[in-house]
Order: C-alpha cells, then structure tokens, then sequence
C-alpha cells in the first residue's frame, strides 16, 4: 500500500446507532448528497487504462454496498463479512498494476484521493470484522463512514460525471481516517 494510514480503532458498538441508521438510510435512498473541497476532477488526468480500472472497482464497490445495506438489515452477518472483504480486496493499488501504471496514477492524481481511496478500504476491512463478529452497530457505523468516504471523494474529484454533488456541502473530515496522535491515544 502507498500511504500507511493510521486509522483509530472503531468502537466495537454504535454510539448514535438511530442517528447513523437514518443518516445511512437518508443517503441510500436519495442517492447521497456531498462536499465540495474544491480540487479538480482526477479523472482527465488519467490514462484510459487506469480510468478502465478506476471504474471497474467503483462499479463493483457500488454493488458490493448495495448488498451490504441490505444485508444489515436483515442480519445477514456472513453477507457482510463477505461484502465488506470484497470492497477491501477491490483495492485498485493491489491490483496487478505495472511500475509504469502506479507512476500514472501517482503522477496523475493527488496524494489525498489516494489517502481517501485507502481510507474507504480500511473501513471495509473493519466492516468485514464486524461481520464475522456480528457486530450489527457496528456494521451500520462503518457502512455510514464508508458512505461519507464515496461522498467526499467523488464530490471532490469526480464532479465532472456527479455534477450534483458541486455544489454540495459536506465535512472536509469525511473520507479521511482519523488523526492518531505519535503516543498512539485518540485526541
């Protein structure tokens, strides 16, 4: 992986399971609004390859979710793991890239879209454990996280194909892991 990202460790259960459970619902069914952190679309900048690749795991992200929510819902735990570990091994710097090919995309795009595409893949890594631990608040805070992360990132590099999320407000925070202070507490 190109950025080691030190994530904090996610509560075992939900917090604020109600509001995280109508924030999910509310963006699932009006098909997520967004940020505008203002960078420019990375997409231009990319070669057709990677931009095939780019779209490739985020069509199967976008699968892999819809079941996701689904299955969290009805209790699915097994469907969650296996869901959760997907989106996590779709990981398009895992991917069978040559040197030249991670050159492009380094060269291409910022190092944030990548902090946040590595972001959204540790999450699905804590979503896949909450599944296989049947951990159902669990499961609906990480989806709700993992929905912010889509947010931000495409609100932030991909408005050019989501022009409605332009002129979307959203936290500069979403779609970026948690800062862990050197000592290893959470501030």
């Amino acid at each position: 992986m190109l950025f080691a990202i030190s994530i904090r460790s996610l509560p075992p259960r939900c917090r604020h399971g109600r509001r995280a459970a109508i924030v999910l619902g509310t963006l699932v069914a009006l098909g997520v609004s967004a940020t505008s952190l203002a960078a420019e679309p990375v997409r231009p900048e990319l070669t057709p390859k990677l931009q095939g690749l780019l779209k490739k795991e985020m069509i199967q992200i976008e699968l892999a979710m819809q079941d996701v929510y689904s299955a969290i819902l009805q209790g699915r735990h097994t469907t969650v793991a296996e869901k959760g570990q997907s989106i996590h091994d779709s990981f398009i710097l895992e991917q069978s890239l040559t040197d030249q090919d991670r050159q492009e995309l380094k060269a291409a795009v910022p190092p944030e879209f990548l902090q946040m595409d590595a972001y959204l893949h540790e999450l699905s890594a804590s979503l896949a454990e909450a599944g296989r631990t049947e951990d159902t608040p669990g499961q609906v805070e990480l989806f709700g996280r993992m929905t912010e992360s889509c947010v931000a990132c495409h609100s932030t590099y991909v408005t050019d194909r989501f022009e409605g999320l332009k002129s979307s407000d959203v936290s500069a925070e979403w779609g970026l892991a948690p800062e862990v202070p050197s000592d290893g507490s959470e501030r």
